[in-house]
This record gives structure tokens, sequence and C-alpha cells, in this order.
């Protein structure tokens, strides 16, 4: 689905954030058939899905940081959002800054030190598509301090959550934007190891999830867990050959958006 601009507060943009962008750029084409475009005076790039912007593709942060995919949130006003942040008791990991004549960007962490970004866009709105195989569909914040997270979003974005309505009694939460849902929320449990921090992750929709699994196998990434049917589709979590870690979903037709 073709995308032309965000609301605040809604996830608009995921960047792979690796220390190894020519391989990973090999990898991501070979999995999703994503083409890499180099941008014009930036160590960045991004890549297309037909030609439109799926996602984006930059060093990482700082020498020895592991390689992660970094969800971006749209904001209308950068600095009345970082003032929002910071009276939530969120830091601000990287100041408002002008990234050419695409918008402006800035680094957060919240309370948790779940790390991710604000975008104000100038000609530059996010992905151009999502919601179809080899394009975004859903971010979540993983977290092990539920009623903090609720409770900064809640003050930051206007966010509520609800339980899930696709996965009912798995303790998987939703955050709302008024009505609509906007990212997810999990609960991070003995599953995960202490030294994990709270963080943000992205998913990607595939058209067939066991066949995504064993490409990525054999590209020389790695399975976390499933693939197993998890509310919409069949999910699996994956982590590419430089240590970022992704989901990837096949949905199945009856929870499809329709397209405009």
């Amino acid at each position: 689905m073709r995308i032309r601009g965000y609301a605040t507060g809604t996830p608009c943009w995921s960047e792979l954030r690796t220390s190894d962008t020519a391989g990973s750029s090999d990898f991501y084409h070979e999995l999703f058939g994503w083409k890499p475009v180099d941008l014009p005076n930036s160590t960045g790039a991004e890549f297309h899905l037909r030609d439109m912007a799926v996602a984006g593709l930059a060093p990482a942060l700082a020498a020895g940081q592991p390689a992660a995919w970094l969800t971006y949130l749209a904001s209308d006003n950068l600095a009345t959002t970082v003032e929002s942040v910071h009276r939530a008791a969120g830091s601000t990991l990287s100041p408002p800054a002008q990234v050419a004549e695409r918008g402006h960007c800035a680094l957060i962490a919240d309370p948790q030190g779940a790390v991710f970004g604000l975008w104000q866009r100038g000609a530059f709105p996010g992905a151009q598509v999502t919601g179809e195989p080899g394009a975004t569909c859903w971010n979540e914040l993983a977290t092990r301090d539920v009623a903090g997270a609720a409770s900064f979003y809640g003050s930051v974005f206007g966010w509520t959550t609800r339980p899930s309505i696709y996965s009912e009694g798995s303790g998987y939460q939703e955050w709302l934007r008024e009505t609509s849902e906007v990212a997810g929320l999990i609960e991070m449990g003995e599953m995960y190891p202490p030294q994990v921090p709270a963080h943000w992750r992205t998913t990607f929709e595939v058209d067939d999830c066991e066949a995504a699994v064993q490409r990525c196998q054999a590209l020389g990434g790695t399975v976390s867990f499933g693939p197993y049917q998890a509310g919409p589709g069949a999910y699996a979590q994956l982590t590419d050959p430089f240590g970022a870690a992704f989901g990837i979903i096949a949905v199945r037709p009856e929870f499809r958006t329709p397209l405009d």
C-alpha cells in the first residue's frame, strides 16, 4: 500500500544501523528484493521496493555498537515533542538536527532505555510503501516495565493500550492513537537475558514465512524462534548476519488492509 504521509505519533520509518552496510545491503536485497539507493551528501542509503522507499540503511551510531533496526515516530513539531520527552523522564541521545531538505530528526531513549527516532518531515515523509510483502508492517516495543512505558508514551504521544484483539490471552498489547492501532507492546519475561535492554523492533511482511526463514538461513542469518501462528499470520523472529534482529510475518488474507 502506497503511503503519502503519517500522523504525528505513528511509526513512519525503519532504519537499519549496522557496522557492515555493504554486507547488509546484499543480505536484504536477496531476502526481500530491496534495491539500495545511495543518498546524496550522506553516508546513508535507502532500500527501495518497486522504486519506492521502504527502509533506511546507515552506519552504526557508534563504533562497536550492535547492529539494530531503529523505529522512527512521526512528529509535526520536533522541538515540542522533545520537550514532552524530557518532561516524561525520557532523554535525548541526539538532539534535533536537519537532514538536508528531507526533514529533521532526533534520537530518543525512553525511561526504560528503549531507543527510537523522531522524524519531522520535510520533503521526505517516511516509508512510501507499507503493509505488503517486502515492506514494514508492524513495530513493537519490548520492555520489562509495561506500566512505566504506558505512562511515558501516553504522556508524549497520547497513546493508550489494550489487550491484543488478535492474540487474546497472550499478554500482548496494542498501542492506540485515539482509536487506531499504531504499534505493539510486549512484556519482556524470563526468556530475555538480563543484559538485553528494552527495545523497539520491526516486522516485515512476507508471502511465505517458512520460505523466508530458509532463505535467511541460506544467506547467513539465524532464526531466534518460529515460524509459529501469531495472531494475523505465521511469524518468525530472525537475526541478520551482522546481528540486527527483526520479525517477519505472512499475513492471512482476512487481516490485510484493503487498498484505497
